[in-house]
């Protein structure tokens, strides 16, 4: 039996195939059937491993390869096989130039982690391997070739890289975020960003810019630069950076360039690039809200440059970190700008403004106008509620938390109470508006409506004595108009009567309005009413020192005056020139009193009929002087004229013309108003009692009555350390301290030092030791005057 010969290489495809249908003899190989077993050997050995092979022959180094580097060479391998390796891999040939020569030379090398660029979907990327050189010898024992073998570490290279550039971006954004935390002013936040990641990336510039509304303009305060690169500071018009990218950008994408002036995306657009610094490749991360493109945080170069998404995806995170930054800043500048119009508001603000918290009722915040307001600091009224409640008088107090609790309950309550102010102990009417806050708190406006109150009494006051005083006037006239009746012998005399009377009595109204209670000048009322009526300065004459008249005096006197005045006009002596009227008067004294004695003399009056009846002037000086003033009067007409005497003491009396003036209204201030109380000035009183609002209440009606008032002390303890520094007068102790029963080390220690003091207890007498019984015991509750009394009586 002939033996067949089996083809060499052993294979039926793959690379042994390949290798065996290959035209060697076109290689300075030559026909494989004349290689040398040493060469047939390695290749066997090459074609069975599983791994990525592959070897060089000869001087030109004629390229070998398995199944595995086929693969990894599969988009170019055509031209791969039987080609020299300096030829197939040209743009690679500095990577593996010298170790080639090293193992043709017989060395042998391990390079690790050895970058190679690949060509895969169809472009040249880079790959990494670790890779084993090997000198391969032949039957002579020369060295004729080199053994490679790859193994790809590419994806564990990356993985490694993408960790690294990871952990320095990661410590890069940390460092960032620390630059940026302390800052409060956006565009110094802006400014620090863009200068941290222009000089990290190795940029030309780096910034940030808005698009307000109407969203047609790209604006940029402020940015950083290399030096090289001019500021993109100003308002850029989008339409000059082409419609292909500004849609990208309103879309909200990351818009990556490399090459604007060879990019599709910007063609048309390539002056606007050109105008904005020569940009030719950045990066833009967009700020989208709402749906609506609002500010781009980007990264600019003057040439181009492939980013890498590490730097994509770093540009990405600080812009997101860099918006929360600003929002941050802007929020909290407008937090500050909202505080400080807040407080400057309260801060003008008659009225306080103050917030608590709705949970604990404690007081959070007051407005300086607490001050003026309640008589203390505002921080003399923060935290505890129980410290506003005892400025409140205890009969309004339970009322006034109730309407707190309505207001940490959601409701809007507008109340008043009273409340007794610790500087100066007066009681003042308060109006408080309480309402919730949005943030689990309430809110108020309180306002102090003393004088408001006060007000509205005098109001009820003056419109009483209005009413009071046109009822008298109106009385007043009529009994005028009917007294002008009998006299006047026509509607028209009737007129002029009474228009003097009322003028007589408007000057009068004039006169004791002008001031609160005041009277008017005889001689001034005398000129008044006369003066005007004479001739020439001559006819009259008035004798007697100026007095000042009571508001009622005014009121008859100018009256009888007009009278006499009008009847020496008409028929006396001041109806011709030639006669005179004299008015002397003096004061005498009758009984310590001091009484008006006045003379009117008329002379020279022609001569007319006698009166054949009493008039109006008659009734009102003979008996209206005697009735209102308690005096005397007389009128006698003669040949020469009226005669008329007037007597009457100069006291005060009230006219229903006259304005008084209103008296203050006091705010009492109910079971604390120590009006009238026993006055305990001087005396220095202890209150150890440990209920707040009894304290507190205790201590005010003391401060109230005039007394220094020590503590009050809420416990024994407390009342023995405040006793080491300090010596009170007297004491008021309550027996049940800290609620454990009644107690008398503190009572039994006062009356060792010889100090009085009473006892205010809720126990019946029977819980008194034997030695303290003479001690008197209040029983609560009780009236705060009672306490007043009883420390006064000590």
């Amino acid at each position: 039996m002939i033996p067949t010969c089996t083809p060499w290489p052993v294979g039926d495809d793959g690379m042994a195939a390949r290798i065996r249908a290959f035209a060697w003899d076109a290689t300075p190989l030559g026909p494989i059937a004349r290689w040398p077993q040493s060469l047939r050997t390695v290749v066997d050995l090459m074609l069975a491993s599983p791994g990525t092979m592959c070897l060089v022959w000869g001087p030109d180094a004629i390229h070998l390869y398995n199944d595995g580097f086929a693969e990894l060479l599969r988009e170019q391998d055509a031209d791969a096989l039987g080609r020299s390796a300096y030829e197939t891999f040209a743009r690679s040939r500095e990577v593996f130039a010298d170790d080639l020569a090293a193992g043709m030379a017989g060395g042998s090398a391990r390079r690790l982690g050895q970058p190679y660029p690949v060509l895969r979907h169809g472009r040249v990327e880079e790959a990494w391997f670790d890779v084993d050189y090997a000198p391969l010898r032949d039957e002579t024992d020369a060295v004729a070739g080199v053994l490679w073998t790859l193994r790809e570490t590419t994806a564990r290279v990356v993985a490694e890289r993408a960790l690294r550039e990871s952990e320095e971006r990661q410590a890069f954004l940390l460092g960032l975020s620390d630059a940026v935390r302390t800052l409060a002013v956006p565009a110094e936040i802006m400014a620090t960003v863009s200068e941290r990641v222009g000089r990290h990336l190795g940029v030309g510039r780096c910034g940030y810019g808005e698009v307000p509304a109407p969203y047609v303009d790209f604006v940029v305060e402020r940015d950083w630069t290399d030096g090289v690169m001019e500021s993109l500071r100003g308002v850029w018009p989008l339409e000059s950076f082409g419609t292909a990218m500004v849609q990208q950008h309103r879309r909200g994408e990351t818009v990556v360039v490399e090459n604007a002036f060879a990019d599709l995306r910007s063609r048309g657009s390539e002056a606007g690039f050109e105008a904005a610094g020569h940009v030719t490749s950045s990066v833009a991360a967009q700020l989208v809200k709402g749906g609506v493109w609002v500010a781009t945080f980007y990264v600019q170069n003057r040439v181009p440059r492939r980013w890498t998404a590490s730097e994509v995806a770093l540009i990405e995170d600080v812009a997101e970190r860099t918006w929360s930054a600003l929002e941050r800043a802007r929020a909290e500048a407008a937090l500050t700008a909202s505080e400080a119009r807040f407080r400057q508001f309260a801060s003008a603000s008659a009225s306080a403004l103050w917030i608590r918290n709705a949970q604990t009722r404690d007081l959070e915040y007051a407005s300086p106008a607490l001050a003026a307001i309640y008589g203390v600091e505002p921080d003399a009224l923060l935290g505890d509620v129980r410290r506003w409640a005892a400025t409140i008088v205890p009969e309004d107090r339970d009322a006034a938390l109730e309407r707190l609790d309505a207001a940490c309950g959601g409701e809007t309550v507008a109340h008043e109470f009273r409340i007794q102010r610790p500087d100066d102990g007066s009681f003042r009417w308060i109006r408080s508006t309480d309402f919730p806050l949005g943030d689990d708190g309430i809110g108020g406006i309180t306002e102090d409506i003393t004088e408001r109150r006060q007000l509205a009494v005098h109001r009820g006051v003056l419109l009483a004595e209005l009413q009071h005083r046109v009822r008298n006037i109106m009385g007043l006239i009529r009994s005028m108009a009917n007294r002008a009746a009998p006299g006047a012998g026509s509607v028209e005399a009737y007129r002029v009567l009474m228009e003097g009377r009322l003028l007589a009595l408007t000057r009068v109204q004039v006169l004791l309005t002008r001031g609160a209670n005041a009277g008017g000048s005889l001689r001034g009322i005398i000129e008044s009413e006369v003066g005007p009526q004479a001739h020439h300065p001559g006819q009259l004459d008035l004798r007697g020192a100026d007095l000042h008249l009571s508001p009622k005096a005014v009121e008859v006197l100018s009256l009888a005056f007009h009278e006499l005045a009008t009847n020496a006009v008409k028929y006396g002596a001041l109806s011709v020139p030639e006669g005179r009227l004299t008015v002397s008067w003096t004061v005498t004294q009758r009984r310590a009193v001091p009484w008006l004695e006045l003379v009117w003399t008329e002379r020279g009056a022609p001569p007319r009929e006698p009166a054949t009846r009493r008039g109006f002037g008659s009734e009102l000086i003979e008996a209206r002087i005697p009735y209102e003033l308690g005096g005397r009067g007389s009128l006698a007409i003669g040949p020469q004229g009226a005669q008329c005497s007037l007597e009457l003491p100069l006291s005060d009396r009230a006219s229903v013309l006259e304005t008084d003036a209103p008296q203050p209204a006091t705010v009492f201030g109910g079971d604390l108003d120590m009006t009238g109380a026993r006055d305990l000035t001087g005396r220095t009183v202890l209150v150890v009692e440990d209920d707040y609002y009894m304290a507190s209440d205790a201590a005010a009606a003391l401060r109230g009555a005039g007394a220094a008032v020590l503590g009050p002390c809420p416990s024994a303890e407390a009342t023995q350390d405040l006793l080491a520094d300090a010596l009170p007068t007297h004491a008021v102790v309550d027996l049940n301290l800290d609620g454990g029963g009644p107690r008398f080390e503190i009572a039994r220690l006062l009356k060792a030092r010889g100090i009085p003091f009473v006892f205010l207890t809720g126990y019946d007498p029977d819980v008194i030791p034997e030695d303290l019984t003479d001690i008197v015991r209040l029983q609560k509750p009780l009236p705060f005057r009672t306490l007043v009394e009883a420390v006064g009586q000590l």
